[in-house]
């Protein structure tokens, strides 16, 4: 009967050949690319189809069914399995793309993965693939030095194309053409050195008993053999264990000698180069840690550096969901690089599916959503959905640059390009996805120490020098709309916004997803960093990248007392307590906050109702133009800094 089914769709596919064609994706404008060259017909390329999923229309629903505390469902998490079956494309999709691809000239070259989610072209030439999707390869060069591969856009024949999301490579601007031989630094936040003999009190700097007494967080673990709580590097130099055993030593000497659990994906090693630098996992682990102990932290090291700014979440996707992962579950040297990742002639193993995801899993990068098209994004964003019916807690940095994205307030024009007069607000990636949580900032008033609540903070904004510009961030999606657990809370701040400031609302989509305002652990004169150890010296350190990993900490705290107490991890928390970002960073103790929807949990957290974070150059100035912190929740600062033994608490009330 499948013989049947195939033949079928085969000359059903062969009459229907000279249909018209329709455009799939368009490739964004990237001002750090400049078109080099035609990529040579001759080159192969690993091409990959993603295929049209099934019940992708029900995931938000399933989600949210074991995400809603007034569901019945509540933390009944899905396996990996029923994911896959769940939502793996119908066999017709993967016959009729399959039939497509054999009247093109790929007979005996085709492999399905063995989650029908994939089609992979083996040995196809630069040649063939554009005849067949109507495209030109070109090279572009980044200002890094590093050279990219994307065709400006591609079609296809218009009864294929509702069979498929997404063709790599393709549009997107992170494909590289060949691996730099240079090694890569990773971006380090703003640091200065200090006395090693830190001063006593938590108004200038901060320790984890900083930051363990001001938040409340005196639990200690009770189930560290059934919890997981996991940290993914994209940077090539990571830590050192002397910084690790020297910050230990002075805050907690319990953990001297500990190392976090290492996870290699796609080849990934633990490397410092002498006088290099040591990169922001070092800091980013000596609190985590801290935080967490006597839990394992787990440190997810993805072996491909960031290709120049450009980042793509995909790697450790697929080491962690082998559903979404473009190969089998194994090895294949030729044709699965970094996906999306293409290096040409540098190929490495590349891991799919072979880490068990961790509950909590934070990423302290984040990107621009209009840099990447919209097929790649919703797919991704999908993904994450699916690692929240497993369980897991998914939480991304948002970014440090205000409502505009970038330091020296450049927007979005009405073509969505990014220029220096532009005045649409221009959210972050994967901020702007619903179905993660994003982590933002908040520090404490200059000449203000020693109390403890949102009275003292403020929304984070740093001058750096020279107009460079540092600010909680976030804004709301120009490509996923508001999903319901947010609307409530954001319908109220924007009907507050009408009347104070009408005029700012046709700066973004009122009716997209809200990702949350970005800062980090630092604010004024260098005041509350955090104190941490790189290369043998105490520094201070500040930035969401820190942000991120704390506020996991504190959600792995809270997964261990359900899992202790017999109940399964909080998993997706936004419909508990968030926006699809976790909010405000208290820079006073280095500390990210969830933002809160629902009003079980609003005792749990201090209100921040002053600062603005940053806007558009083009519109207001430097600093104008930006969202701004009042009472309740607001779009720049959320609802405030919570209170760890509370939100312990109120999660245990939850089944």
């Amino acid at each position: 009967m499948r013989l049947i089914l195939a033949l079928s769709v085969l000359l059903a596919t062969r009459a229907q050949s000279s249909t018209p064609t329709v455009v799939h994706e368009e490739r964004a404008h990237h001002p750090s690319l400049t078109h080099s060259r035609r990529l040579e017909g001759h080159v192969i390329v690993p091409l990959k189809i993603g295929l049209k999923q099934r019940n992708i229309d029900s995931l938000a629903e399933h989600l949210m069914a074991v995400s809603d505390p007034q569901s019945p469902s509540y933390a009944q998490h899905w396996s990996p399995d029923k994911v896959a079956e769940i939502f793996a494309p119908a066999n017709e999709t993967a016959d009729t793309v399959g039939a497509w691809l054999e009247e093109a000239g790929f007979a005996g070259r085709m492999r399905l993965a063995h989650n029908k989610a994939w089609i992979h072209v083996e040995n196809a030439t630069v040649d063939e693939v554009e005849q067949l999707i109507g495209a030109e390869y070109h090279v572009y060069s980044h200002e890094s030095g590093e050279e990219h591969v994307a065709c400006d856009s591609y079609s296809l024949p218009g009864h294929i194309a509702h069979h498929i999301e997404i063709i790599t490579p393709t549009v997107q601007p992170n494909i590289k053409l060949n691996r730099s031989l240079k090694r890569q630094v990773a971006s380090s936040p703003q640091r200065r050195e200090v006395d090693p003999t830190l001063p006593a009190g938590c108004d200038q700097v901060f320790t984890p008993a900083c930051i363990r007494a001001l938040y409340n967080i005196t639990y200690v673990p009770q189930a560290t053999d059934r919890n997981s709580f996991g940290i993914v590097s994209q940077a090539t130099n990571t830590y050192l264990q002397s910084d690790l055993d020297i910050f230990f030593g002075n805050f907690s000497p319990s953990l001297v000698g500990k190392s976090p659990l290492f996870v290699s994906i796609d080849g990934g090693v633990v490397d410092v180069l002498p006088g290099t630098g040591v990169g922001e996992d070092g800091w980013i682990l000596q609190y985590s840690m801290s935080l967490v102990a006597p839990q394992n932290v787990s440190f997810l090291q993805v072996g491909d550096p960031i290709a120049g700014d450009f980042i793509s979440f995909n790697e450790w996707l697929d080491a962690v969901d082998g559903s979404y992962c473009t190969s089998e579950g194994g090895d294949d040297f030729a044709f699965d690089p970094q996906f999306p990742n293409l290096s040409i002639g540098d190929f490495q193993e590349h891991s799919c599916g072979t880490v068990q995801p961790p509950y909590v899993i934070s990423n302290s990068r984040a990107d621009f959503e209009y840099r990447l098209s919209p097929f790649y994004e919703r797919r991704q964003c999908n993904e994450f959905a699916k690692l929240g019916l497993m369980g897991v807690t998914v939480l991304f940095s948002a970014g440090n640059f205000g409502a505009a994205g970038t330091t020296r307030g450049y927007c979005l024009d009405d073509n969505g390009s990014v220029n220096l007069n532009a005045t649409h607000f221009n959210p972050g990636w994967p901020a702007a996805c619903p179905w993660i949580t994003s982590v933002g900032g908040t520090q404490v008033k200059a000449n203000v120490s020693g109390a403890i609540g949102g009275v003292v903070e403020e929304v984070w904004n740093q001058d750096l020098t020279h107009g460079f510009f540092e600010f909680s961030g976030g804004g709301f999606s120009n490509r996923f709309q508001m999903p319901e657990y947010q609307k409530d809370a954001v319908s109220s701040f924007l009907a507050r916004l009408k009347k104070t400031n009408s005029g700012q609302l046709k700066h973004f989509n009122a009716k997209g997803s809200f990702s949350a305002r970005v800062s980090g652990p630092e604010c004024q004169r260098y005041r509350n960093n955090f104190i941490a150890v790189e290369e043998g010296v105490f520094s201070a350190n500040s930035g969401t990248s820190g942000a991120t990993p704390t506020v996991a900490s504190i959600i792995t705290l809270v997964n261990d007392a359900r899992l202790a107490a017999g109940k399964k991890p909080i998993g997706f928390i936004n419909p508990s307590v968030s926006a699809p970002q976790i909010f405000a960073e208290d820079a006073r103790a280095n500390q990210c906050y969830p933002q809160i929807y629902s009003p079980n949990f609003a005792g749990a957290f201090n209100d921040i109702i002053s600062g603005t974070s940053q806007g558009c150059k083009g519109w207001q100035g430097d600093r104008g133009g930006g969202f701004q912190a009042g009472p309740g929740w607001d779009a720049a600062s959320g609802v405030g800094t919570p209170n760890l033994g509370l939100l312990i608490e109120k999660w245990l009330e939850l089944p």
